[in-house]
């Protein structure tokens, strides 16, 4: 069954030689053998969450809470200092579009090198209907992504990462683009992909927005829960996933 499951979970960042970030005194002290001082942030403090099939978590707090940390820690990004965590489902993580990407590569090959990063197996089909969502046109498949505009871009990465459904669905706010139709499009694929994941997280500091979407919101202050509180279900299943504008 899909589950995720946390019991005191805690991420420690190290910050080597966070007193003193002279470079003539690293290499001095390097070779007089002086020894290194290492602290660490703990990002992530003894968290405990357990979800099911239905879920629908909504994480909220300031910047710096630990929204974005947790998300990456789930989708295995980092693994946890101490505390169990366990992951059952494939996920997918829409937290940073341009990860694993390499802008030197043609379009195409970064569709296959992201499709490859997520399992998919990238067939000559996949790769037509991926660059189809995208509305651009064909030659540009042989260009590499550096010569795309930032508009460009993310619709080749957002196509590549939401062209497969998943068990978990992991989102770090809205993901934005550049022209009115294309947004609208985005975001009936992206609601289609949440209607059919088993477990969805989101990460906002839209409170209506979590409201809207989540059966419970988590706030986050320094890395720990500081309340947990259960959401009425939706009167519909359409989730909007989008600020409302008056």
């Amino acid at each position: 069954m899909v589950s995720i499951s946390l019991r005191n979970v805690c991420l420690d960042y190290p910050l080597y030689g966070a007193y003193d970030f002279s470079l003539k005194r690293r290499l001095l002290g390097h070779l007089i053998r002086e020894p290194g001082e290492m602290r660490t942030i703990r990002a992530v403090d003894d968290v405990t969450i357990e979800a099911e099939p239905g879920a629908r978590i909504g994480l909220a707090g300031p910047n710096g809470s630990g929204k974005s940390t947790l998300l990456r820690l789930i989708a295995g990004v980092y693994p946890p200092s101490s505390g169990h965590l366990e992951v059952r489902g494939n996920i997918v993580p829409l937290l940073g579009l341009n990860a694993g990407a390499n802008l030197d590569f043609v379009a195409e090959d970064n569709i296959a090198l992201l499709l490859r990063i997520g399992g998919r197996k990238p067939t000559r089909s996949v790769i037509d209907e991926i660059w189809a969502f995208t509305e651009l046109e064909t030659r540009m498949q042989r260009l590499p992504l550096r010569m795309f505009s930032s508009g460009m871009l993310m619709r080749v990465l957002f196509a590549t990462a939401t062209a497969f459904p998943a068990d978990i669905l992991l989102l770090d706010e809205w993901l934005s683009v550049v022209d009115e139709h294309f947004a609208e499009k985005a975001e009936r694929r992206l609601q289609n992909l949440v209607s059919q994941a088993a477990i969805v997280i989101i990460a906002s500091h839209d409170q209506p927005l979590l409201r809207r979407t989540c059966t419970s919101i988590i706030n986050l202050d320094h890395g720990r829960i500081a309340s947990t509180m259960t959401v009425e279900p939706p009167a519909t299943q359409t989730f909007e996933l989008r600020e409302k504008r008056a």
